[in-house]
């Protein structure tokens, strides 16, 4: 009995620092995750140097033409990409936000799977055949969930001026 109670003190401290470790772990990866707020907290000199109609619009996460990067950055965050080029001889960059999505994609099936035109129903294999012909709709061999990235935000920048901006649905 008092073997068993020394086991479990001593594996309390083991314990203790697997917990304390998963927390430490929890926090970070929480704390990199980047909100409206957490970012006007992280640049409170530019959010107070816009006007109250952009404090407003940059709380609501909305942009407009004529916004500095600063607070077009404070409203969206990071972009994903950054594209660079040239508009009449005025270079600009174009910030792109991307979403993912998923879809199911058919793979090989096997010949003698069902799927497409088959004999399907019921079947008596000493007596003769049973069942019909006919197209069976469903495929059970889903092979691969496909995920990809799909732009759904765009900023666009000239001289430190956002001259455009658009939604993708």
């Amino acid at each position: 009995m008092a073997s068993g109670l020394k086991l479990c003190t001593s594996t309390q401290p083991l314990v203790r620092t697997l917990f304390l470790g998963i927390a430490v772990l929890l926090f970070g990866f929480l704390a990199g995750c980047s909100t409206v707020d957490s970012r006007i907290r992280g640049n409170p000199q530019t959010f107070a140097s816009l006007s109250p109609g952009d404090q407003a619009l940059v709380h609501q996460g909305g942009i407009r033409e004529g916004m500095t990067r600063a607070a077009v950055y404070m409203a969206w965050g990071k972009p994903d990409r950054v594209r660079y080029g040239s508009r009449a001889g005025v270079p600009f960059e174009a910030w792109i936000y991307t979403t993912t999505r998923s879809e199911i994609v058919p793979g090989d099936y096997p010949p003698f799977s069902g799927y497409g035109y088959y004999r399907y129903g019921w079947s008596r294999p000493f007596y003769g055949r049973g069942g019909f012909y006919g197209y069976y709709p469903f495929n059970p061999y889903i092979s691969d969930i496909v995920d990809y990235e799909v732009p759904y935000k765009s900023a666009f920048f000239e001289r430190d001026r956002c001259t455009a901006w658009e939604y993708t649905r």
